[in-house]
């Protein structure tokens, strides 16, 4: 991942799934729209959340511990989700919550860590994952630049420095557009000694072809196999149609963006050649004949003398017989 790699597309299947084989099915999904990795998430109720709390109202509402309990993993259905995933030629990683979340995701040896958004303070977590040695892809979402430096900092502290910082805001979905100030991109590229991507929240691909245009080298996107799935992210995340069509605007802005270096495209010479313009004998020129201004014309194509030089071409002399309409080159001069 980085600058002069393909981005790096990531398909977020959360905890969007009842079953084993709905995960299985996702992860076969993803594999078809085009991404390059699936990420789960690793927590237990009781090391993630108090009892008390509730989601704020546009994340359900619902108490959080009931929730979270009611959509633990085993460690055998991370094992077969990977396997699959990997069986697919995919990445397969998770988010963990929680240290001992961690000591499971290294059993299963995890190739790299994804940190949430609700964790980026949670520096002792940091340092957990950071020890591991493996590429650590976090989110900043509802953080200040103080909080990610700290972040950061904690990271590289601890011998780790393969991160990938994402712009992110947390809501689900982003609703006002307004508010993605997806400028930040630009700001953590220059602030930041780290690879720069974008975990998406929007309903659209508009937000993520912008983020590339702007720089983002991953694209992390909410997955769910079935809108119509009972599932916490269902209507907001992206579902296989919406995926692809996501990957395929990816794909099409990272080819648009090109190297930055002003030229001619190769597709643009024969346009090039047919449209511009150059000098033009503006009627019959006898051999001999000294050139004036009246004796040439500026029209397409661009095969004659170049207009800039036109000055340096009145006054010289016709070798031969130019016709009407004929493009004055060097060689007729």
């Amino acid at each position: 991942m980085g600058d002069g790699e393909p981005v790096f597309v990531i398909a977020e299947l959360g905890y969007n799934f009842n079953t084993l084989d709905e995960a299985l099915r996702s992860v076969a999904a993803a594999a078809e729209a085009g991404a390059d990795a699936v990420k789960i998430q690793t927590f237990r109720a009781e090391t993630i959340t108090t009892r008390s709390v509730a989601f704020p109202p546009e994340a359900g509402g619902v108490n959080q511990y009931d929730e979270f309990k009611q959509y633990e993993i085993s460690e055998d259905v991370h094992a077969a989700i990977f396997a699959r995933a990997r069986e697919a030629g995919l990445t397969a990683f998770s988010t963990p919550s929680h240290p001992a979340d961690v000591e499971l995701l290294e059993r299963l040896d995890v190739p790299a860590y994804k940190i949430g958004s609700d964790d980026l303070t949670n520096l002792p977590l940091l340092t957990c994952v950071a020890k591991t040695g493996k590429p650590i892809i976090f989110s900043s979402g509802m953080a200040t630049i103080g909080e990610i430096d700290e972040a950061v900092r904690t990271f590289r502290a601890s011998g780790n420095d393969q991160l990938i910082l994402l712009h992110c805001v947390s809501n689900y979905p982003v609703r006002d557009p307004s508010v993605m100030n997806l400028r930040v991109i630009e700001s953590f590229r220059k602030l930041f000694p780290v690879v720069v991507g974008f975990s998406d929240h929007t309903t659209t691909a508009t937000a993520a072809t912008a983020a590339v245009a702007l720089g983002a080298r991953v694209v992390e996107r909410h997955f769910v196999l079935d809108k119509s799935l009972p599932v916490p992210d269902a209507f907001f995340s992206a579902d296989p149609a919406e995926f692809a069509s996501l990957v395929r605007t990816v794909r099409e802005v990272e080819a648009m963006l090109g190297d930055g270096v002003k030229r001619p495209s190769v597709t643009e010479l024969q346009m090039r050649r047919d449209t511009r313009k150059s000098l033009i004998a503006a009627h019959g020129i006898r051999a001999g004949q000294r050139l004036t201004e009246a004796d040439l014309i500026v029209k397409r194509p661009s095969v004659g003398i170049a207009p800039r030089d036109l000055p340096l071409v009145v006054g010289r002399m016709a070798k031969r017989d130019i016709e009407a309409d004929e493009p004055v080159t060097w060689d007729l001069v």
